[in-house]
């Protein structure tokens, strides 16, 4: 299979008053809604966040080693300990996610791109997303030069930005719903 999935763990939500990947949703997890929706996928599963706290049978679990920079650190975490060149990244508080939404980018992942990134009404969807390890380099100097937010750091690679259009199609309304606040339950 040759692709290594990751979770981004993330860790305590302030609004949502506790770790988000602890909440539990239609009888588990979020962290293990997005594990078990990666495992078919991928032969490398890793979990970016607290090892005690994020710790599943499934994956290794790995501690952002650049807390404090946002999902570019724990995606930079995940590209330098992915097995694989190819990683399909989910955030744990996307639980609209789906085998099929998985499988499309997947297929989009080609030689041409660094990255594929799906957009909706004008948003793009970094944290579920395919990247190639040749992001690692260009991502770290994002960071050391502070340039934080996922946008910009897709600007240095080589991103192709495919439509999803959530509600048409396969494609469930809910498609890229994010858990932020207790009210997103």
């Amino acid at each position: 299979m040759n692709w290594t999935g990751v979770v981004l763990a993330g860790g305590r939500s302030s609004r949502m008053g506790r770790d988000k990947a602890s909440i539990e949703l239609g009888g588990r997890t979020l962290l293990q809604r997005a594990i078990n929706l990666l495992a078919p996928h991928a032969d490398d599963l890793l979990v970016i966040g607290n090892s005690v706290a994020h710790a599943d049978p499934l994956a290794r679990t790995i501690p952002d080693e650049l807390p404090g920079q946002g999902p570019l650190g724990g995606l930079v975490t995940a590209l330098k300990h992915a097995r694989h060149e190819l990683v399909v990244v989910v955030a744990c508080d996307m639980p609209g996610l789906t085998e099929a939404f998985i499988e499309r980018i997947q297929l989009e992942m080609t030689h041409h791109a660094d990255a594929i990134v799906p957009e909706h009404d004008g948003l793009i969807e970094p944290l579920a997303a395919c990247y190639h390890r040749h992001c690692l380099v260009p991502f770290e100097r994002c960071i050391a030069q502070r340039a934080l937010k996922m946008s910009d750091a897709l600007e240095q690679v080589r991103t192709l930005l495919i439509p999803i259009h959530p509600g048409t199609g396969e494609w469930p309304v809910d498609l890229f719903r994010n858990i932020n606040a207790p009210g997103d339950l």
